[in-house]
């Protein structure tokens, strides 16, 4: 399992400082975070084996079923983004010597991709401490289990297996249940105009991610029929309106995380080691849908691009005002804050240009009014800062160039006074804040 070497072409870069960078940046972004989970997992084998950790003859094994598959194959288990993000903590706290540490789930993985791609395989599969009663096959489902057991030996043989534990043996595949003891991850699929989008609604390999757990899961709305009414009407507002966002989304997204709503509003966020997914609450409608997806897929570029380049230099802590949050940002979040909002001043660009509505317009202009001063405001500030790299600063300069662009195209007198009314009042509120906020 070698991976391969990563070049990112000049015209790329530019492409994704624009804000842009279409199917051909994703691939090569994806491609990219393939390896570095490969390098991870194969880190984390050596890890288990040098350390003597008790699962180590069954990480050792569930590697050699996932080399003895496809090259596609392969990718498609370890590029499961929680699986992505559970190999960066765990061999994070394997190299500290953590035993908190769950390197067994790497044999769940491989059942999982054994399952899918039909070949035979024969697994000792160490269960977590954490989630008793439960056997996790990420991206492929969850078997019921009695709570007392501590392993499973697990059969795979043409896209089937047989689980057994604790005297118990139960039957699963990819496809419906067979038993009620079998509950596959529910997936979401959608299409409109020869463009699909499919979205594993995975919650449970999440709760195997250091860092992560249940707490950032607690109180999401996981009822597939209500997110696939959400995203249907934004899947259609996407690609009737910003196709090259649409075309960026369905190539990159791979799985939904629902969280937990804010006491006002949704949130939304994703993990830096978790390409190719997004955590949000349920959103209201299919337009704040939209607009969050416009949102993250920038965050989701910018964190793949991070890993291929250092961005800013090491240095001391330097914090600034960012028009978007209630506290100051270092650099680095300055930074991915500039980029995610240069994607929402685009998406309030175009949604302005094709709404019918004389509010609805009216609204349009103000939100691409407001995220492109703000987003624009900062970039400057960066630009300014000595510890850009060259790849930095050349991701810099090009934001300034398409949001100092945008900034000179005719707004309504209205519009551009309530964008200035929202900015100021953020400001006045961050300048009240206690000291200790800032």
């Amino acid at each position: 399992m070698n991976p391969p070497v990563h070049r990112l072409p000049r015209a790329v870069l530019d492409e994704l400082a624009a804000g842009r960078g279409g199917p051909d940046a994703v691939d090569r972004l994806r491609s990219a975070q393939r390896s570095k989970t490969l390098l991870l997992v194969r880190a984390l084998v050596l890890l288990a084996r040098e350390s003597g950790h008790p699962d180590r003859a069954a990480v050792e094994a569930a590697y050699d079923v996932l080399a003895s598959l496809r090259p596609d194959e392969r990718a498609a288990a370890l590029g499961h983004p929680p699986v992505a993000a559970w190999a960066f903590g765990t061999a994070s706290l394997l190299h500290r010597g953590d035993r908190s540490a769950y390197p067994g789930l790497l044999a769940a993985v491989a059942v999982a991709a054994a399952v899918r791609s039909g070949i035979d395989a024969d697994l000792d599969v160490p269960l977590a401490p954490g989630a008793p009663g439960h056997l996790d096959l990420p991206g492929l489902g969850t078997v019921l289990i009695p709570a007392r057991a501590t392993r499973a030996r697990v059969r795979c043989a043409g896209g089937r297996a047989q689980v057994r534990c604790a005297g118990e043996r139960i039957e699963i595949g990819d496809g419906p249940p067979g038993d009620r003891r079998w509950l596959p991850v529910p997936r979401l699929r959608l299409a409109r105009d020869g463009l699909p989008l499919s979205l594993l609604l995975d919650t449970r390999t999440w709760r195997h991610v250091p860092g992560v757990g249940d707490g950032h899961r607690a109180g999401g709305v996981t009822d597939p029929r209500r997110w696939r009414h959400r995203l249907d009407a934004a899947w259609r507002i996407l690609v009737d309106d910003h196709r090259p966002v649409a075309e960026e989304v369905s190539g990159a997204l791979r799985a939904l995380l629902p969280i937990a709503p804010p006491p006002a509003g949704t949130r939304s966020g994703t993990f830096h080691h978790a390409f190719g997914s997004v955590a949000m609450s349920l959103p209201p409608d299919g337009r704040s849908a939209a607009v969050t997806l416009a949102h993250e897929i920038q965050h989701l570029k910018l964190a793949a691009l991070a890993d291929l380049f250092a961005l800013v230099e090491p240095g001391p802590p330097e914090f600034r005002y960012a028009p978007w949050r209630p506290d100051p940002r270092p650099l680095e979040g300055l930074l991915h804050g500039v980029y995610a909002h240069l994607g929402v001043a685009g998406f309030w660009r175009r949604q302005r240009q094709v709404t019918r509505s004389r509010a609805e317009r009216h609204r349009a202009e103000v939100e691409f009014v407001r995220w492109t001063r703000a987003a624009g405001d900062t970039a400057r500030v960066l630009a300014e800062r000595r510890r850009l790299t060259p790849v930095g600063r050349r991701l810099v300069d090009g934001m300034v160039g398409v949001l100092d662009g945008w900034a000179g195209e005719p707004v309504t007198p209205e519009a551009a006074a309530e964008a200035t009314r929202l900015l100021d009042a953020h400001r006045a509120r961050w300048e009240r804040a206690p000291a200790r906020v800032r």
